[in-house]
């Protein structure tokens, strides 16, 4: 507790790091005992100045009863069959290179399943979660399957591919621009999966009002997937946005100098 002196108001901290300088000045009164993902998106936040961009907000909130907190409570599936810690840390075991593969495979299923539902928001936050498995890069040992490292930067591209669709089904951008750059950056991928992140970059690029970069974007999936129709759509549409542009600025231009 962090009361103010001479009130009876207070306020708490809820720590995830060693904090030494508190020692000796408040009193530990409780454990986070579940719900510690939640914890997790919180200190994740982005921040500006010590600000969180987007607020957290205590929505609802109650009162364990003594039996609730003997233990913790043990993790149940959600909507989508999810069994799994939403950060890895808080998994109770080291995780070694091909359960993380299969983990992130499965939370790849588990995001395509809230997409199907129409829940976008549910199945952005599986593939960041599956991302989030994958960034522990566990290292793969010489007993591990073959091909292990190929589907590990296979399933990685695809997460960061579905969260740039998502993204920009839910007008995130800069955050959209983010993972299609992220997509891009893995190897060996094929081509026709290469031209679907670019499509996706392309339409970020158009959210982001930057149509010469979204030209780019398509023209360059275009080479990937000669004739694809939702490309070349979204080509013609970019090129005739920015005519029109142009057109107007000439027009604008041409009545100063007159």
């Amino acid at each position: 507790m962090a009361p103010e002196k001479g009130t009876n108001g207070s306020q708490f901290f809820v720590t995830t790091v060693p904090t030494p300088h508190l020692d000796g000045k408040h009193v530990v009164f409780g454990e986070v005992l579940d719900g510690k993902g939640i914890i997790r998106k919180i200190e994740n936040l982005k921040t500006q100045q010590d600000k969180p961009v987007h607020d957290a907000t205590i929505a609802d909130c109650g009162q364990l009863s003594a039996d609730e907190t003997i233990k913790p409570a043990q993790k149940t599936p959600d909507s989508t069959g999810d069994p799994y810690e939403d950060f890895p840390e808080d998994q109770a075991k080291d995780i070694k290179a091909p359960e993380t593969c299969k983990i992130a495979t499965e939370l790849k299923d588990f995001g395509n399943k809230a997409f199907k539902a129409g829940d976008l928001n549910l199945a952005l936050d599986k593939y960041q979660k599956g991302l989030r498995y994958l960034n522990e890069d566990p290292e793969i040992e010489k007993d591990d399957p073959p091909d292990l490292s190929k589907q590990m930067t296979a399933i990685r591209f695809t997460l960061h591919s579905n969260s740039a669709l998502l993204q920009n089904k839910l007008k995130f951008y800069e955050e959209a621009q983010k993972s299609a750059n992220k997509a891009l950056e893995q190897d060996n991928i094929a081509n026709s999966d290469r031209a679907k992140a670019l499509y996706r970059k392309g339409m970020t690029s158009q959210g982001l009002k930057d149509d010469e970069q979204a030209i780019k974007d398509f023209e360059e999936a275009l080479k990937l997937a000669p004739g694809d129709s939702a490309i070349t759509k979204e080509l013609s549409a970019a090129k005739k946005k920015l005519a029109e542009q142009s057109k107007k600025e000439k027009a604008a231009y041409k009545k100063f100098f007159q």
